[in-house]
């Protein structure tokens, strides 16, 4: 059935109305003088995974037992799109990145523009001329495998030397692992484009949302009996393998049950029209097209096949819908405060 309200609002990253949310503050030179001194928490930081959070639950420790503030460092945009040809598909907006940082327990998420010539500092340079021109670092946190500078070519022992000499305490926290596998972005990526939800959620501690806007479609649905919204999906976002998905979604502040179809189906391959991306929302009625919407995918219901028939296809989307519906029921759920 439907999950609860916290396990919904968990999803589509919608802040309880008793949540604190840090600030989150663009850099500029002491822009966190005010602060004191603080513990910063550093990366990119790319679905704020369960590692990333073991990561910055050690470094808001630190910064208690010291009574220092924590700030979690981040970039915009990612490293990845500055420095290489061909960067990652992203697990989360640029927005739910600071949404979900800023909800971590952290008391400020400070954001470094990432540009070329910051891309050329090596680990000293960005250390003395960015991050401590912006507040008073006393301790860093770091996964093991983080790198700085000019091609990545400072490594964790190299910067604890630099920091070392400079009263900075830097820490490099082993990676987390859930079910005997490094929890990663990357990792968490193969799984979501190998259509593997449940090892995703896992490793995220949510289930995978994907957000986008409404749009005109083919319009074969609505005949057919299963109305679809087509969805619009920014450029580099990481989608589930083809297929067919139970789900949920997210649209004008309710939650509805979803069945969700990822690439375009083969039946209407020759449509230009087609979209990538569609959702039947079921015992959902309106016009939303314009609209955004949020989905989260929960399991593979099959793979995109070609049909031999209009009836065939019908008949077996059908029966997607009613796998969602034994799943999730066929209502939907108001979330406030959104």
């Amino acid at each position: 059935m439907m999950p609860d309200v916290v396990e919904l609002r968990r999803d589509f990253l919608v802040t309880a109305p008793d949540a604190f949310s840090a600030p989150i503050m663009a850099w500029e030179s002491g822009c966190l003088s005010a602060f004191g001194p603080v513990v910063a928490v550093i990366g990119a930081f790319d679905g704020v995974h369960l590692g990333h959070r073991s990561l910055i639950d050690s470094a808001v420790a630190d910064g208690r037992m010291h009574g220092w503030r924590t700030v979690a460092v981040t970039f915009d945009p990612d490293p990845d799109a500055v420095v290489s040809t061909r960067p990652a598909l992203k697990l989360t907006t640029h927005d739910d990145r600071l949404a979900l940082l800023a909800r971590t327990g952290v008391d400020a998420v400070l954001v470094i523009p990432f540009t070329p010539e910051l891309s050329k500092l090596d680990h000293a340079s960005f250390f003395s001329r960015v991050l401590l021109a912006a507040c008073d670092v006393r301790a860093i946190h770091v996964g093991s495998d983080f790198r700085l500078g000019y091609h990545g070519a400072s490594t964790v022992p190299v910067m604890q030397g630099w920091c070392s000499e400079h009263g900075i305490a830097l820490t490099g926290h082993e990676l987390v692992s859930c079910d005997g596998e490094v929890v990663s972005a990357t990792h968490i990526r193969s799984h979501i484009a190998e259509g593997d939800l449940a090892r995703a959620e896992s490793e995220l501690g949510r289930r995978y949302l994907v957000r986008g806007r409404i749009r005109s479609g083919r319009g074969e649905g609505t005949g057919m009996g299963f109305p679809t919204a087509n969805v619009e999906v920014p450029h580099g976002v990481q989608l589930p393998k083809e297929g067919v998905y139970s789900g949920l979604s997210l649209v004008e502040g309710s939650v509805w049950p979803a069945a969700i179809n990822v690439g375009v189906p083969p039946t209407f391959r020759d449509r230009p029209e087609s979209a990538s991306l569609e959702a039947h929302l079921i015992g959902f009625s309106g016009d939303v097209y314009g609209h955004d919407i949020s989905l989260v995918f929960a399991r593979l219901l099959r793979g995109l096949v070609k049909f031999s028939s209009v009836d065939e296809l019908v008949r077996t989307v059908l029966d997607n819908i009613d796998s969602v519906k034994d799943e999730f029921g066929e209502s939907g759920v108001v979330l406030d405060d959104l």
